[in-house]
């Protein structure tokens, strides 16, 4: 079986080559998807409606991982989000959360801080 690790690795490395849809099938059909803001996305569906957010506003997401730390069945992504629009680039570094069950990303959810990010991960072990 693949490990955690390897999974969402794999889900950043399609996302980074193909965009969101390429990572889908890593995701479970009813992932939580949880925005630095709060914002939750059910399913793929809600996956496509928040990238689509973007695309609707002239902007364009970007977001790369620069650690994997595997936390049990999740993985801890620190990582930096860009967004890219007409009026210029703004970022920040975020980290993401990957919970996994039954072989895919059943959570991803992405915070601000560290703390925030164990946090979460904590409340949702063993989702």
């Amino acid at each position: 079986m693949e490990g955690s690790r390897d999974l969402v690795r794999r889900m950043w490395t399609a996302y980074r080559e193909g965009g969101a849809e390429t990572a889908l099938p890593l995701l479970h059909p009813e992932v939580e998807f949880v925005a630095a803001d709060g914002t939750v996305y059910d399913g793929h569906d809600g996956v496509r409606r928040f990238f689509k957010a973007f695309d609707d506003q002239g902007q364009t997401f970007e977001a790369s991982p620069y650690s994997f730390e595997g936390r049990g069945e999740a993985v801890l992504v620190a990582g930096h989000r860009r967004i890219r629009s007409s009026a210029g680039t703004t970022g920040a570094y975020l980290y993401f959360v990957h919970v996994i069950r039954d072989g895919s990303i059943a959570r991803l959810s992405a915070h601000t801080s560290r703390e925030a990010a164990l946090a979460d991960l904590h409340r949702n072990e063993g989702l």
